[in-house]
């Protein structure tokens, strides 16, 4: 089965490496490069406030840029985080990208994780999932409906018709994150395609297959019929010239991103974050030889052989997170150039595989002489 491979960024940057302004641009090259690269999506993370070094508070406003620089890339956000957002704003602002894309948009939902963001909305964090299903459910009536009512627990609307409404019909896509146990069967049972951080809840190969038997099971169960085999893993990834190299660089950027993001996680004792609690204990003082476990790091090679472990398990689209830590664009532009050229084209299909072995080519050379 042929694998998909986009790009996720969350925006994390450091003014004192980069201003936030020359960081968009360099997203915007790197979404345009992404294309070329031959990778089939670049999704954009949402975070808030100054405390969370990510600088993306809509993402639908940077990949409504990105639609314009690009034609075939899908477009997602990953996620959006439902319980501080305008259910009814957040659904026109993505049927708005769905236009300017001409219909490329893909839509993950999230209930967030970080405490200062819902006190900086004045939401409180012990009923973002309930708020998180209720918003989902607001955007998928407006998306599918010409009107709908909807009376819910914090939502209430009345002869609500959205315009414009969605390309993609009877809707966009929709993913939605499970970074806890049981989150995949939860949202199975709700008929909902789900996107994982295999590091925050199925670690191994073997975990990740077993999630995917079980959110497979409890989706028929549930009497939805057959789900979508398109369920996007995030991996922390870095690929250079040797693994000695990768895994030095990816340590100092872990350094700089961990030290930074996870002080501002949730911490144990809110409930229903026990999970996320846990991980950023954990992430606070890992080493890279932990974080390697749960990542993608190294040359080519050993790149590959931990790629061929996911696919064998069942994992059939990679979200790849190239840009984090600080990095030079210089230095994720060829950790992009190295992944197109040498992993990729082992899980693409033959049409697939010599277009993005041309543009990988011409590409790098042309970079090499400028």
């Amino acid at each position: 089965m042929a694998m998909r491979f986009s790009i996720l960024t969350l925006g994390d940057n450091y003014e004192r490496l980069r201003s936030h302004e020359q960081f968009y641009q360099e997203v915007l090259e790197e979404a345009q490069y992404a294309e070329e690269l031959g990778y089939a999506g670049f999704w954009v993370g949402e975070h808030h406030f100054q405390a969370s070094y990510r600088v993306f508070p809509s993402p639908q406003m940077i990949l409504a840029a990105i639609s314009q620089r690009t034609k075939k890339l899908r477009l997602g956000t990953g996620v959006s985080v439902l319980p501080v957002n305008d259910p009814i704003r957040l659904a026109e602002d993505m049927a708005e990208l769905d236009l300017l894309s001409h219909g490329r948009m893909c839509f993950g939902a999230g209930r967030g994780y970080q405490p200062h963001e819902f006190a900086g909305f004045h939401i409180p964090m012990e009923s973002a999932k309930e708020r998180f299903w209720e918003c989902l459910e607001v955007i998928r009536l407006a998306w599918t409906q010409e009107q709908f009512s909807y009376t819910g627990k914090f939502y209430h609307y009345e002869d609500i018709a959205l315009l414009p409404r969605p390309v993609q019909k009877p809707a966009p896509p929709i993913w939605v994150a499970a970074a806890s146990p049981g989150s995949a069967e939860d949202i199975a049972s709700r008929g909902y395609a789900f996107c994982a951080a295999p590091f925050a809840s199925s670690p191994s190969p073997e975990e990740i297959a077993a999630q995917l038997g079980r959110y497979e099971q409890t989706f028929r169960a549930a009497g939805h019929g057959t789900p979508t085999t398109d369920l996007p893993h995030v991996f922390w990834t870095h690929v250079a010239d040797s693994t000695e190299q990768a895994l030095k660089e990816a340590e100092a950027g872990m350094k700089r991103k961990l030290g930074s993001s996870t002080k501002v996680w949730v911490k144990p004792g809110t409930s229903g974050y026990e999970t996320f609690a846990k991980l950023g204990q954990f992430l606070a003082t890992a080493t890279i030889d932990q974080l390697d476990a749960l990542s993608i790091f190294g040359d080519p090679q050993r790149c590959l052989a931990k790629v061929k472990k996911y696919h064998a398990a069942g994992v059939t689209h990679l979200l790849v997170m190239l840009d984090w830590g600080g990095m030079p664009q210089k230095t994720i532009f060829h950790s992009m150039e190295l992944f197109a050229k040498y992993v990729m084209p082992h899980f693409q299909e033959a049409d697939q595989l010599e277009s993005a072995s041309i543009q990988v080519g011409e590409r790098a050379e042309a970079r090499a002489l400028s």
